[in-house]
């Protein structure tokens, strides 16, 4: 079977996810780096593999995909190695949503207007738009307070095991927690730091998050 190319920046929270699910399934794969803040992903080469100019691209056996939801899925059910969905409906359904709240709230919530604003932008010489940053903290708070209440008492939101979920959750929140905002957000989601640490003694996320 032929190798996957996942076509992205690394830094991207969604090449991540992807990147971790390959991970976690053992799966070799090639990633042919998209530059973000040069604006790559805007630019022909890349607007031809997803026409929205967003990442990750993913190729495989001669077909292509884009969608990072959609990849995961793939990367699941396409490969051998460990199931990162769980085996029971409700179980499913929690991933799912978990997944959804990530995409229509979370990650704007966390990296749009709390993470590239406070720690991005300067990095690049620019100035942070306080009120963004103030403005976004209300759903960045909700964002966490679902997700700790998703996880409950469980070491991962699969159950016992980790899951697409998890590996969706993990590289958005990991960029929350670098701004000041999302450390002090955080701890009033203990069970969600905890979490974050058991996730981040993979191997998986070492591999492809080594700072995190």
């Amino acid at each position: 079977m032929s190798e996957p190319v996942v076509y992205g920046d690394p830094i991207s929270t969604y090449v991540r996810s992807v990147r971790l699910a390959l991970a976690e399934k053992g799966v070799q794969h090639s990633l042919v780096a998209v530059d973000l803040v040069k604006g790559q992903h805007k630019e022909a080469a890349h607007m031809a593999r997803n026409p929205w100019g967003k990442m990750p691209a993913f190729e495989h056996a001669g077909q292509r995909f884009y969608e990072v939801s959609a990849i995961m899925r793939y990367v699941d059910e396409a490969f051998s190695g460990p199931a990162l969905m769980p085996s029971t409906p409700a179980e499913r359904v929690r991933v799912n949503q978990l997944m959804s709240i990530v995409d229509s709230y979370g990650y704007a919530a966390s990296v749009t207007n709390i993470f590239i604003p406070r720690v991005l932008v300067p990095s690049l010489g620019g100035q942070t738009n306080e009120a963004q940053v103030e403005a976004a903290r209300p759903q960045a708070a909700l964002f966490l307070t679902e997700a700790n209440r998703l996880l409950g008492g469980t070491d991962y939101f699969g159950g016992n095991k980790v899951s697409l979920g998890d590996l969706h959750l993990l590289p958005v929140l990991t960029y929350l927690r670098a701004t000041p905002e999302g450390q002090a957000l955080m701890t009033a989601t203990p069970n969600i730091q905890a979490w974050m640490e058991r996730m981040n003694q993979r191997s998986s996320v070492q591999a492809v998050m080594p700072s995190a």
